[in-house]
């Protein structure tokens, strides 16, 4: 069986109230004043020692209800001995199934997260609190034989669409010619005065409209006026 070491360090839930949380972590190990406020220096206390995992979940479901994280490493992996009196740290009174939680080793708090033991842990901390809503009364609800339709809507009045002038023709008969749409014809352009030259030869030269470069005009005997004196002239 692992046991484990629980490190808190002060951390807090993103959605914690930090005086609300230091208050909730007071008062589930009957703390106060500067033994309170060693918890949240932000060095990381050895809390409880050699728990097993169910152990361990109890404290961290309990943390997290007062808005706090712990950090659960494997028991002598880590190497920070700044525990408080571990007679003023009983285990929470509050029993849950193991939810997880992130566990970062105490000796390596830039670390994001590591890997609790397999077959351990949970994801039920981190469902979504849903309010319970009344179930509404279906006790007039019942279940009808198979076939029946439960739509008792009266079908919509079919819709009386003359076709008296219509007719069909015979099978393989008629066309859609008289469904085509004529457009006049365009008169061709003359193009006799137009001649090809031989393959390969020739260039598009004489089709470059882009006008000559125009010189630049002697703008020398201007100058910038500001408009202050634009304003006195």
């Amino acid at each position: 069986m692992h046991n484990f070491d629980i490190f808190f360090a002060g951390k807090l839930t993103p959605d914690a109230d930090p005086s609300e949380a230091r208050e909730a972590v007071g008062k589930l190990f009957k703390l106060q004043g500067q033994a309170l406020e060693k918890l949240f220096s932000g060095t990381p206390v050895r809390i409880k020692k050699a728990v097993d995992v169910e152990t361990a979940n109890r404290y961290r479901k309990a943390f997290r209800n007062a808005g706090a994280l712990i950090d659960i490493v494997p028991h002598q992996a880590a190497s920070v001995e700044n525990a408080a009196p571990e007679q003023a740290m009983a285990p929470p009174a509050t029993t849950a199934q193991p939810p997880a939680e992130k566990t970062v080793p105490a000796a390596d708090t830039s670390a994001d997260m590591t890997l609790l033991p397999a077959n351990t842990g949970s994801l039920e901390d981190c469902a979504p609190q849903v309010e319970a809503r009344q179930i509404p009364d279906i006790g007039w609800m019942n279940l009808d034989m198979p076939g029946i339709d439960l739509d008792e809507t009266p079908p919509a009045p079919a819709k009386q669409v003359d076709t008296s002038a219509l007719s069909l023709s015979d099978a393989n008969t008629g066309s859609l010619e008289d469904c085509r749409e004529d457009k006049p014809a365009r008169e061709i352009p003359d193009i006799s005065g137009m001649t090809m030259s031989d393959a390969n030869s020739g260039s598009l030269k004489d089709c470059d409209s882009r006008k000559p470069a125009q010189p630049i005009p002697d703008i020398s005997h201007l100058q910038m006026v500001s408009p202050e004196d634009e304003k006195s002239s």
